[in-house]
């Protein structure tokens, strides 16, 4: 492959492919656009290294693998290993499938004799037929990868019709070609009708793939907020019922004062006065000011006593009033639920959590006991728990609705106390 125009033409087709392979697979690091953009970068490069060692076997083989890896690590959330060991496969499959592919429509079509370096349109042709039969391979494969989602793979597998389909007009056109006497004009049409055609089901695929990814964005979304709307219904629930046990409670602490003030026996009156501080500890709670936030905080502070967590708060400086009831929910609730599951793994079980104010930002520190380093696919954390499909959707709900208020949040590890810390930041409305 010494023609410099065919050569980038095809190095780009691979891109594309293996574009669609990682995104299938995981998700991107970077915008679309940004991607290709890098994409591009690294793969024109490999067809510069490819030209200038005169399309050496070794040198190709190691440069198309170091791209790949390249392509994989900077532009999708991927383990480096995971990166190398796709990269080595992916290479083995395309230079397995050029083999098979030039082998098969040499003997098919006695092209044995052609000089395909003098005739660009004829190697463009059959090249992208190896690549068809390469993308097809890679769609395949990346519907194996990603066994936990059924669905997916299912609706890719109906659309496979089309790169046979391809394939098959591409081996057409190869041998319309190759077989009948045409001039070279035709043969460059034919040649830029198979790339048309070949390009077809790339955008087909890039569009089904990003239509995927909407539909999967909007219905865990949808998921969230109704998760988020039952939580503060079952919020709003407990606050009225605390309310009429503390009525019940401030009432009840009356009538044992009246019995106690009555009885004469010091027996009574010692028994009356235990029941009053039981009492007395009940109704001391959270009094932030903020409805939500009391309700939010007895609710983990029983969670807490359950788990034998210790648990701290302060949230007198700032009730973060100016958050909405469900958005309070959507960014408290996702951070205690992160540090109760962490606090409960851990061997000191702390959790502290206060609220102050910043520069005109509400801030909220919530602070827990980890025992490990929490683990990291790029800048993302990675999820500890069992549901590995919904990892760091709490986080992602958590910084859509901060948003809302111009507002942000950040983490630190202290690898010597084993503590890590949310640092939540909410503008204040009335700034």
């Amino acid at each position: 492959m010494l023609n410099p125009i065919v050569s980038c033409t095809v190095y780009a087709v691979e891109m594309l492919i293996v574009y669609l392979f990682f995104t299938r697979i995981t998700e991107r690091r970077r915008p679309v656009m940004i991607c290709f953009i890098l994409g591009l970068a690294y793969f024109e490069f490999g067809s510069a290294i490819n030209l200038l060692f005169h399309n050496s076997t070794w040198i190709n083989t190691v440069t198309c693998v170091a791209i790949i890896f390249l392509f994989a690590i900077t532009c999708f959330h991927i383990r480096p290993h995971m990166a190398v060991i796709y990269s080595v496969i992916l290479n083995l499959l395309n230079y397995i499938l050029e083999i098979i592919g030039m082998l098969l429509l040499s003997g098919l079509f006695f092209s044995n004799s052609i000089d395909y370096n003098s005739n660009p349109a004829l190697l463009l042709t059959m090249t992208l037929i190896c690549k068809s039969l390469w993308f097809l391979t890679c769609l395949l494969l990346s519907s194996a990868v990603k066994n936990d989602s059924a669905a997916t793979g299912k609706l890719t597998l109906r659309l496979i019709y089309y790169p046979i389909t391809t394939t098959g007009c591409l081996v057409i056109l190869y041998y319309l070609c190759v077989n009948i006497s045409m001039e070279e004009n035709i043969r460059i049409v034919f040649s830029l009708l198979s790339l048309i055609l070949f390009a077809s089901n790339i955008i087909l695929f890039l569009n089904y793939q990003h239509q995927l990814e909407t539909d999967s964005e909007y219905l865990r979304i949808l998921n969230e907020n109704h998760r988020l709307q039952t939580e503060k219904t079952y919020y709003d629930i407990l606050e009225k019922q605390n309310q009429q046990l503390m009525i019940y409670a401030h009432d009840t602490k009356n009538h044992l004062a009246a019995i106690q003030s009555a009885a004469d026996n010091p027996q009574v009156k010692n028994y009356v006065r235990e029941l009053s501080d039981q009492l007395a500890e009940y109704t001391r709670s959270c009094h932030s000011g903020n409805m939500m936030l009391d309700v939010m905080i007895n609710k983990y502070v029983t969670a807490c006593e359950m788990q034998n967590i210790s648990f701290d708060y302060d949230v007198k400086t700032c009730n973060l009033n100016d958050m909405e009831d469900i958005d309070l929910v959507a960014v408290l609730g996702n951070l205690m639920d992160n540090a109760l599951t962490a606090a409960g793994e851990s061997v000191h079980k702390k959790i502290s959590l206060s609220t102050t104010t910043r520069n005109g930002f509400s801030v909220m520190i919530i602070s827990n006991s980890c025992d490990s380093s929490p683990k990291l696919l790029g800048t993302h954390l990675i999820s500890s728990k069992k549901e590995k499909s919904l990892h760091g959707y709490g986080l992602k709900s958590v910084s859509r609705t901060l948003k809302k208020y111009d507002g942000g949040f950040d983490w630190d590890y202290d690898e010597v106390t084993h503590m890590f810390t949310t640092t939540v930041m909410i503008k204040d409305l009335h700034e």
